[in-house]
């Protein structure tokens, strides 16, 4: 999404509306792939006497990943609200400030930061997912888990010690 702020920039503290979407490129976090739907970027924004552009407004959107206890797909609703400063002619590739040229502002910056920032800790395909455990047998899963810690092999010298 880019916002044209020429009227703003002829006009510094005139306030004025947007609405637009941003699309979203997949985030790797914690080992797994986060996925957006495009957000929705709402609010107001207007100039400042020295050409920076303050932007008010709320983003939405739906976050995919993976349920931390099952592994099957899940999502998460994602609102935020931000208030940013946009400096022209600033370092692009400086991750602390936005920045535009010309007289677009570009949204794909604010969109993935807010977004990844307003991220769930856990995603959960429902609220009450039992886990991989909840599908197989207790009993089935316990006598597996223990064949396959590290000290496996000790436990069956100690077993056969036993029966001696």
């Amino acid at each position: 999404m880019k916002l044209d702020v020429t009227l703003a920039l002829k006009n510094p503290g005139q306030e004025y509306l947007f609405r637009g979407e941003q699309a979203i490129a997949p985030q790797e976090i914690s080992g797994d792939t986060v996925t957006f739907d495009d957000a929705i970027l709402e609010g107001t924004y207007f100039a400042t006497d020295d050409g920076s552009v303050q932007v008010d407004g709320k983003l939405t959107t739906v976050a995919h990943a993976h349920c931390a206890n099952c592994l099957e797909p899940a999502s998460a609703d994602i609102q935020a609200t931000f208030r940013e400063t946009f400096l022209r002619n600033g370092d692009p590739e400086d991750d602390e400030i936005f920045t535009y040229t010309g007289s677009c502002v570009g949204f794909e910056k604010l969109a993935m930061s807010y977004a990844v920032l307003a991220l769930p800790m856990r995603f959960l395909c429902r609220e009450d997912c039992p886990g991989l455990v909840g599908f197989a047998d207790n009993d089935t899963c316990q006598k597996e888990m223990q064949n396959e810690h590290p000290f496996a092999a000790l436990q069956q010298l100690l077993t056969k010690d036993e029966e001696v």
